[in-house]
C-alpha cells in the first residue's frame, strides 16, 4: 500500500496537509510552517514512507523556494531600503562574517574537517532563508525598518555564501581559480543584475499596457519572468534564488499592493508553492540515521549551536548599534536564523562531491528542522510585540473614508476601481461604493438590469483583489443629480469618477456632468482620465497652482497623492512657485506614508508651467489640484488648464482634484501626519558662507507669509533681533531663536546646520545647530510656550548632544527629531533653503 504511487492520491494527501496545517496551528499555537515541516518528516521516505520525494514534489518545492525569495523582493519597501541601505550592509556583513569565521574554526578544530570543507560548512551558517517572512507579512511589519534591513541583509549574505560554494565546488572539480574564473563570476553577476533591473520594467510596462488583468495573462507573465531570471542565474555561477529575488525587486514598483495581480501572486505562493517547499524539506529528515551514527550527534550539536549563537550575536549587535527595541532584535534574529535554501544547495553539492559525509548531510537537515520552527516562533511571538510597539492610530470613529465610484461602462469601471483601491486607507473606517445611475427615461427596468450587470462586474473585480465593496444603485433624472444625492445619503468623503472624450466641442473634455458636480457636489472630487494601466506609472507629476498652501483639504490631498505614489511605486515630483515650494514640500515630507519625493520651482506661474510641460513623459501621471469656480483660489486661467493638458498630452493619465464645499469639509485625523500635533513643521537648512543665516531666515519668512511681504519683513526683523540679542542655548552648540508675528500658514521650525559653527552674540562658542521657531501672535502666548517646551523635549528625546552634532546635514537632524525610528527624507537640493 505504501508508498502511495497514484498521482491524484499523492496530490490529495499533500493538499490535505496544507489544508489542516493552519487549522491545527491555531489550536496548538505554533506556526503552520512548523507543522508543514513535520508533515513532511512524518509522511516522507524517512518517516512512515507514505509519500516519495519524487520529481513532482521536488519541482513544486523548487518553485516554492523561488517564490519565497520573489515575494521578499516584491514586498520590500524599496524607498525605505534605499534610505537604510547602509544599515542593511552593516547587518549583512555582521550576520555573514561572524558565522563564517567562527563556523570555519569549529569545522576545522571541533569536527576535524579540512579547510575547504570547513569553509563550505561555515557558509551554511552564514547564509539564511526568509522562510519566516510570510509570518512577518501576515503581522503587517514588513515595512518596518528592522525587517527591511534584514531582507536587504539576506541578499548581502546569500551572494558571498553561494560564491564560496561555487569556488569550493569548482576547485574540487579541478577548475583552476585563476583570473579568468573570477572575471567570469563578476561579469556574470553584473550582466544578470543589469538585465533584470533594466529589462523587466521595460518588458512589463509594454506587456501590461497591452494585456488586461482579467485574462490572467499578467500573472502568467510574472511567473514566466521570475523562473526565467532564476534560470539565468546559472550563467553567473549563482543559485536561482538570487535571480528570483532580483526579479521580485524589479517587479516591486510594477505590481501595486492592493491590485488583483498582487492578490493572484500572493495567493499562488502562500497557498500552493511555498507549502510544497516546506513539505519537501521535511521529507529530507532521517531521524534513524542520526540515532545510529554516534558522530552525527556531535555534528548536529555543533551545527545547531553555532548557527543559533552566531546569528543571535549578529542580530543583538545590530540592535544595540541602531537602538532598536528588544522585540525588533528578536524578529531580526528569527528572520535571519532560518536555514533552508543556500544550506540545502551547499550540503547537497558538498555531499555529491565527497566533501561532506552522511553525518554532515543529516546535521544540515537537523539544523533546518531546528532553525525553521525556532525562527518562525521568534517572528510569531516577538512580531506581535513589535507590531504593538508601533504608534497607535488615533483616528476618530467619525472620521471615515467613503469613496464613491460612479461607473458607466466596464472598461472605465475597472480602472476607476483600481484607482479607488490605491486611495483606500485601510487604517481608517469606511469603504468603497461603486455606484451606477439608471436614468428615469422610458424603459427604466432595462437600465436598472444593465446597471446591476455592471455592478456585478465591479464586485467580481474587487473580489479578485480581495477588497470589499458596497454596491449602490440609483434611479435619477440625470447622472449628476443621482451622484449628488448618493453623496449626501452615504456621506461620501470623495467621488472618484471619469469622463468621456466623445462629446461636443465646447464640453469635449469634462462635459456637463463635471460642471454640475463642481458646482453642487459637496464632497471632494477626483476626475480621472486613465489611458494607461496604473502599474506602468513611473512618476506622479503634481502641478500646484499659486496659493496652493491655502487650499481647502490640503492635508487630505497630500495624503492621497503620497499613498498613490507609494502603492504604485512611483516617484512623487511637485512643481510650484518658489515662495510656496518649500512649505509644500515640507508638508509632504511630514505626511504619511513615505515615498520618493523631488521638487522643481520657478519664480513665476508661467515659468512653472513651462518647466512642468517640458518634463512630462508618456509613463507619467499628472495630478492637477484646482479650486471650484466659486472658490477663493479660482482664476479664469485655470478654467481651461485641464483641456490644455489633455490636448498636449493625449496619452498621459490625468487626475484633476477639487476640494470639498465648506459645509462638507472632511476632517483629517492627527495620525495622517508623522509628527505630534503641537510639534511644528520641520524645514532643513544648511548654513555656509554662501548661504548665511540672514538669507536662510528670509526664505523661511517668505514661505510662512506667501501673500504678505510686509508681514514677512516684520517676522524677519524679529528673528534677526532674537539672533543678535537673546539667543537661547539649549545645550552646548545648540541654539534656539523664536519669534511671534502675524498669523503664518503654519508654525515652522527650521533646523539650521553649520558644520564649522556659526558665531552668535553673547555665546561662548559658535553654534553648530540653530533652531528657528516662528509662530503666530494671534494665538495665546501659552500655545507658543507649549510649542517651545515640545521642541526642547524633542531635542532631549532625540538622544545625546554628541549624536545631534554627528549629523552631516540638517535633514539628518530632522530625521532624529521625528523619532520612532523613522527617517526624515532628505529633500532635493532645489528644495532646501539655499
Amino acid at each position: 500500500m505504501f508508498p502511495v504511487t497514484d498521482p491524484i492520491l499523492v496530490f490529495t494527501i499533500i493538499m490535505l496537509c496544507i489544508l489542516v496545517a493552519p487549522v491545527f496551528s491555531a489550536r496548538l499555537r505554533i506556526p503552520d510552517l512548523v507543522l508543514l515541516l513535520g508533515f513532511g518528516a512524518l509522511f516522507g521516505p524517512n518517516g512512515f514512507h507514505v509519500l516519495e520525494r519524487n520529481t513532482a514534489v521536488t519541482l513544486l518545492g523548487s518553485i516554492g523556494l523561488l517564490y519565497i525569495m520573489f515575494l521578499a523582493g516584491i514586498e520590500i519597501d524599496l524607498h525605505r531600503f534605499i534610505r537604510s541601505y547602509k544599515r542593511s550592509l552593516v547587518f549583512g556583513l555582521l550576520t555573514f562574517i561572524i558565522p563564517q569565521s567562527l563556523g570555519t574554526l569549529a569545522g576545522r578544530y571541533v569536527l576535524g574537517m579540512s579547510w575547504p570543507a570547513s569553509l563550505l560548512l561555515a557558509s551554511m551558517f552564514a547564509s539564511h532563508t526568509l522562510l519566516a517572512y510570510p509570518l512577518a507579512s501576515r503581522l503587517g511589519i514588513t515595512r518596518s525598518e528592522p525587517v527591511v534591513i534584514t531582507v536587504g541583509a539576506t541578499i548581502i549574505t546569500t551572494i558571498p555564501a553561494l560564491l564560496i560554494l561555487a569556488v569550493i565546488a569548482d576547485s574540487t572539480r579541478g577548475i583552476p581559480l585563476n583570473a579568468g574564473f573570477w572575471a567570469t563570476i563578476g561579469f556574470g553577476m553584473l550582466v544578470l543584475t543589469v538585465l533584470i533591473w533594466k529589462g523587466i520594467p521595460l518588458a512589463a510596462r509594454w506587456f501590461f499596457q497591452r494585456v488586461t488583468e482579467e485574462s490572467n495573462a499578467q500573472f502568467l507573465f510574472v511567473i514566466v519572468t521570475v523562473c526565467g531570471c532564476a534560470y539565468l542565474s546559472h550563467f553567473a555561477r549563482m543559485e536561482p534564488i538570487i535571480g528570483a529575488f532580483l526579479a521580485g525587486a524589479a517587479f516591486n514598483r510594477l505590481i501595486p499592493e492592493n491590485s488583483p495581480l498582487m492578490s493572484r501572486v500572493t495567493f499562488a505562493g502562500n497557498t500552493l508553492f511555498i507549502p510544497f517547499f516546506l513539505i519537501s524539506v521535511g521529507m529530507l529528515m532521517d531521524v534513524r540515521a542520526m540515532l545510529i551514527v554516534p558522530r552525527s550527534w556531535l555534528v548536529v550539536a555543533t551545527m545547531v549551536i553555532m548557527v543559533v549563537i552566531t546569528k543571535y550575536a549578529a542580530a543583538e549587535i545590530t540592535r544595540r548599534m541602531f537602538r532598536y527595541s528588544r522585540a525588533s532584535g528578536q524578529v531580526m534574529f528569527g528572520l535571519s536564523v532560518v536555514q533552508a535554501a543556500a544550506t540545502l544547495a551547499a550540503v547537497v553539492v558538498g555531499y555529491n562531491l565527497n566533501i561532506f559525509d552522511e553525518a554532515v548531510l543529516n546535521g544540515a537537515i537537523a539544523m533546518i528542522l531546528v532553525t525553521c520552527p525556532l525562527g518562525a516562533w521568534m517572528v510569531e511571538r516577538y512580531g506581535r510585540r513589535m507590531a504593538a510597539e508601533e504608534p497607535p492610530q488615533s483616528v476618530s470613529a467619525s472620521v471615515e473614508q467613503r469613496l464613491l465610484v460612479p461607473v458607466a461602462n466596464p472598461e472605465s469601471a475597472v480602472r476607476l476601481l483600481d484607482m479607488a483601491f490605491m486611495l483606500r486607507n485601510t487604517d481608517r473606517p469606511g469603504g468603497i461604493y461603486p455606484l451606477n445611475i439608471a436614468l428615469d427615461h422610458g424603459n427604466t427596468d432595462a437600465a436598472v438590469a444593465q446597471g446591476e450587470k455592471l455592478l456585478g462586474l465591479c464586485m467580481a473585480h474587487a473580489a479578485s483583489a480581495d477588497i470589499p465593496v458596497s454596491l449602490e444603485m440609483r434611479v435619477a433624472v440625470n447622472v449628476s443629480d443621482g451622484i449628488i444625492h448618493a453623496v449626501r445619503e452615504l456621506r461620501s468623503s470623495m467621488v472618484v469618477t471619469g469622463w468621456s472624450d466623445n462629446q461636443s466641442t465646447s464640453i469635449r473634455i469634462f462635459g456637463t456632468v463635471m460642471h454640475h458636480l463642481t458646482e453642487k457636489c459637496p464632497s471632494r472630487l477626483l476626475f480621472c482620465r486613465l489611458i494607461r494601466p496604473l502599474n506602468t506609472t513611473s512618476r506622479l507629476m503634481v502641478l500646484f497652482p499659486p496659493l496652493s498652501s491655502r487650499r481647502r483639504n490640503l492635508s487630505a490631498l497630500i495624503r492621497d497623492i503620497k499613498m498613490l505614489a507609494q502603492r504604485i511605486g512611483s516617484e512623487l515630483r511637485i512643481h510650484a512657485i518658489e515662495n510656496e515650494a518649500f512649505l509644500l514640500e515640507a508638508l509632504i515630507q511630514k505626511a504619511r506614508p513615505s515615498c520618493r519625493l523631488s521638487s522643481a520651482q520657478a519664480g513665476t506661474w508661467e515659468k512653472v508651467q513651462q518647466g512642468f510641460f517640458a518634463e512630462i513623459k508618456p509613463d507619467d501621471m499628472i495630478v492637477l489640484p484646482v479650486d471650484r469656480r466659486n472658490g477663493i483660489l479660482w482664476t479664469p486661467a485655470f478654467e481651461y488648464l485641464p483641456e490644455r493638458i489633455t490636448e498636449r498630452f493625449p496619452e498621459v493619465n490625468l487626475l484633476v482634484a477639487y476640494p470639498s464645499l465648506p459645509v462638507f469639509d472632511e476632517e483629517i485625523g492627527v495620525d495622517d501626519m508623522e509628527q505630534d500635533e503641537e510639534f511644528p513643521l520641520l524645514l532643513p537648512a544648511d548654513l555656509s558662507p554662501e548661504n548665511p543665516l540672514e538669507k536662510v531666515l528670509r526664505r523661511m519668512v517668505e514661505a510662512a507669509y506667501p501673500a504678505g511681504p510686509g508681514m514677512a519683513g516684520k517676522a524677519l526683523e524679529n528673528l534677526l533681533a532674537s539672533a543678535h540679542s537673546y539667543p537661547v542655548e539649549l545645550a552646548p552648540g545648540i541654539v534656539l531663536l523664536h519669534a511671534r508675528c502675524g498669523d503664518p500658514e503654519q508654525t515652522l521650525l527650521m533646523i539650521c546646520h553649520a558644520p564649522d559653527g556659526w558665531p552668535m552674540p553673547g555665546l561662548p562658542s559658535p553654534a553648530r545647530i540653530i533652531l528657528v521657531l516662528l509662530g503666530a501672535n494671534t494665538r495665546p502666548p501659552e500655545e507658543h510656550l507649549k510649542t517651545l517646551s515640545c521642541v526642547a523635549s524633542r531635542i532631549r528625546k532625540a538622544g545625546q548632544t554628541a549624536e545631534l552634532h554627528s549629523a552631516k546635514c540638517a535633514a539628518e537632524i530632522c530625521a532624529m527629531l521625528t523619532g520612532n525610528g523613522k527617517r526624515f527624507s532628505q529633500p532635493s537640493s532645489k528644495a532646501e533653503f539655499k
